[in-house]
């Protein structure tokens, strides 16, 4: 099996002009009243993280136009009255907007202010396929970009990371790739297939989503597929894949089906939480609770 990654975050250099952790308290200028003292709790908070402090206050200023505290078209703060609420310097307020004026979240009008934007990029949820018909039929509509295949077979991953009682076959083909979404990156995902099944189809198995690709297969019939869904941290490949910083939080999707009590596919699959949605009916049939709203979604 390629080997996974793990990679440590490690503090930013000290030269970068961008106020770091405790470098968070402006000075003032001589005769000028001083700015309010960060709270201590909101300190204690940006101090847990080695994120620059200016994209943990994004973070933070993100989820006040997301609740609607701050309502499009409105005009937000000024830059002095956020510093004087935050307990920053003015470059690290004004690093911090200029991620969100780079996302479109923001609009800044020189003499008048800044504004949240009237059309803001519009949030794209994702639903998770529940039922192996979903994952082909999302399968069939997306495009695939392989990052790597080694050329020789592999083992699967002795820990899955679900619980999977099947038997395992004998040798594995090992794919790595990308899935975009109006051009950006979408899911960044690493497959093992049977290698009796991938050499029946390699061509196809190599340019498209494996699920269509398994259930056309003459003579298979998949007999049981679980999937999980958990949250964690983006290590060194997903993160370069989907163009976020080490440790950012993403979504991952791990799956399996077996033919004849034979595991013949396994993926672990990561995307943004940005893109993951899931609305349930609390009133469905017991075990039946599915999630609504349709997107197209994972598809290895």
């Amino acid at each position: 099996m390629p080997p996974r990654h793990a990679a440590s975050v490690s503090s930013p250099a000290r030269d970068d002009p961008t106020p770091l952790r405790g470098d968070t308290v402006a000075t003032p200028a001589a005769g000028a009243p001083a700015a309010a003292s960060m709270p201590d709790p909101l300190s204690a908070l940006l101090a847990r993280s080695r994120q620059p402090v200016y994209l943990q206050l994004a973070t933070i200023l993100r989820r006040r136009i997301e609740r609607a505290e701050w309502r499009e078209g409105e005009r937000i703060p000024s830059l002095d009255a956020l510093c004087r609420e935050y307990g920053v310097a003015r470059m690290t307020m004004h690093h911090a907007l200029s991620v969100l004026d780079g996302e479109g979240l923001l609009q800044r009008s020189r003499g008048r202010g800044t504004f949240v934007s009237a059309s803001r990029p519009a949030r794209k949820p994702l639903r998770l396929p529940v039922t192996w018909d979903e994952a082909i039929e999302v399968g069939e509509r997306l495009g695939t970009e392989a990052l790597l295949e080694p050329g020789q077979t592999v083992s699967l991953p002795q820990d899955l990371g679900m619980p999977c009682d099947a038997r395992r076959a004998p040798a594995y083909r090992f794919l790595r790739r990308l899935h975009r979404v109006d051009g950006r990156p979408f899911a960044f995902g690493e497959v093992y297939i049977e290698d009796e099944l991938f050499a029946r189809e390699p061509g196809a198995f190599r340019q498209g989503a494996t699920v269509p690709v398994l259930d056309r297969l003459a003579g298979v019939r998949i007999g049981a597929a679980r999937q999980r869904l958990s949250i964690l941290t983006a290590g060194a490949d997903s993160a370069a894949a989907l163009e976020l910083p080490v440790g950012a939080p993403v979504a991952e999707l791990r799956r399996f089906a077996c033919v004849d009590d034979r595991l013949v596919y396994f993926a672990r699959i990561e995307f943004p939480t940005e893109f993951v949605c899931l609305d349930f009916d609390l009133l469905a049939p017991r075990g039946r609770a599915t999630p609504s709203n349709h997107h197209p979604d994972t598809k290895d």
